[in-house]
């Protein structure tokens, strides 16, 4: 199940938020846990991670090992663009 990590971190520089991905793609101590990237939204002082994991607990534990404040798990849909011009129903 494909999970977003809701993480809000002021102050959170560029720098640290590569080192702790690093250590969410490394982490071996969440079993089937698998870390696939963040949304870095600076502006608003957050950070959303997608995981996927067996369950929401499975992704706060893994987010919270890594360093990043998780405040919320959310289950995700991820729904790719079709074709190079996106979604027809979207197109003008």
């Amino acid at each position: 199940m494909l999970y977003t990590a809701k993480c809000y971190w002021p102050g959170v520089t560029e720098d640290e938020l590569r080192m702790a991905t690093a250590r969410a793609r490394e982490d071996r101590a969440g079993h089937n846990v698998s870390y696939r990237g963040a949304l870095y939204l600076p502006g608003d002082e957050l950070v959303l991670c997608l995981f996927d994991a067996p369950s929401r607990e499975a992704v706060k534990q893994s987010s919270e090992r890594a360093g990043m404040p998780c405040e919320r798990v959310i289950e995700t849909v991820w729904i790719e663009p079709r074709g190079e011009g996106g979604d027809a129903a979207c197109e003008s």
